[in-house]
């Protein structure tokens, strides 16, 4: 009977033994599954981020381009306005040369002619 004993004893440590080293396996390997996913997710979190800075130097982009479009068309009306500014002084400066040729020429024509009465009195 201590031979059954015993076998049964050997057989419990045996069994143990065993449910340790299953305990053992199943601990590492939901480790190795926790690890896994952790990567997983790490390496989905950067290509979002990869995907984030894309979209956001492509607007980064459009919004330059905006921006030297408007900063061209800006000056090309600031240019045409100056322009347009010049020329309608230049007309106002000549319209006032044009009218003070005129006066000059009234007031010699009326001197002339009163020099001519004077002459023909």
């Amino acid at each position: 009977m201590a031979r059954i004993q015993q076998l049964k004893m050997q057989q419990a440590q045996a069994d143990m033994i065993l449910s340790v080293n299953e305990k053992q396996a199943l601990l590492r390997r939901q480790q190795e599954m926790e690890q896994y996913e952790n990567e997983m997710v790490r390496r989905y979190a950067e290509q979002q981020q990869a995907r984030l800075d894309q979209i956001q130097a492509a607007k980064e982009a459009v919004e330059a381009e905006k921006d030297g479009i408007f900063r061209r068309l800006e000056a090309e009306e600031n240019r045409r306005r100056a322009e347009k500014e010049f020329q309608e002084n230049l007309r106002n400066e000549l319209n006032y040369e044009e009218q003070e040729l005129a006066a000059q020429q009234r007031e010699a024509n009326e001197v002339a002619k009163r020099e001519r009465q004077k002459f023909e009195l």
